[in-house]
């Protein structure tokens, strides 16, 4: 009985998602970041960056999309030294995610010397598609509303009729 409810539950959702125009992933987005390109072409970075990404990608993604650093306003290593130790600690208590201190140090160079060459030295690039994103969440967080208002509406049930009583 209670996989049919899961069953019927989750073909609700997956209707109202079809229904649409974002995708799961859209809809799921925590931070306007997260709407943005998941991966840097990295190509003309100096050989040690490119490996760095390597290492940045498989440990990354172990519990965000890459979206989420790649795009976000993160610039100062400080800054990123501080969220990736966050994120550390976090693997620590997520079972089945390491980051080793090695690959922290390698993530934080990348991202550092990735903030420089996208963010920084290409700021009007970065800037403009930073305010892309922006206005793209404020839709998907319409229209994630608008999805719960559908869903709590076919949950909505008709109360008994007064009897008079």
């Amino acid at each position: 009985m209670s996989k049919m409810i899961l069953w019927l539950s989750l073909s609700i959702a997956g209707l109202v998602w079809a229904e649409s125009k974002y995708t799961p992933q859209q809809l799921e987005a925590r931070f306007y970041y997260d709407l943005g390109p998941a991966e840097v072409d990295v190509s003309s970075y100096p050989k040690k960056q490119q490996e760095n990404y390597r290492v940045f990608a498989e440990t990354c993604f172990q519990c965000h999309t890459l979206a989420r650093p790649i795009n976000s306003p993160i610039v100062e290593r400080k800054d990123w030294r501080r969220y990736v130790q966050r994120m550390h600690g976090k693997t620590k208590i997520v079972a089945g995610t390491q980051i080793s201190e090695r690959d922290a140090e390698i993530v934080i160079n990348f991202l550092s010397y990735d903030a420089q060459i996208r963010k920084v030295k290409n700021k009007a690039a970065f800037d403009a598609k930073s305010k892309e994103l922006r206005l793209l969440f404020e839709d998907v967080q319409k229209e994630r509303s608008r999805i719960q208002m559908e869903k709590d509406k076919k949950n909505i049930k008709e109360s008994a009729p007064y009897t008079g009583t």
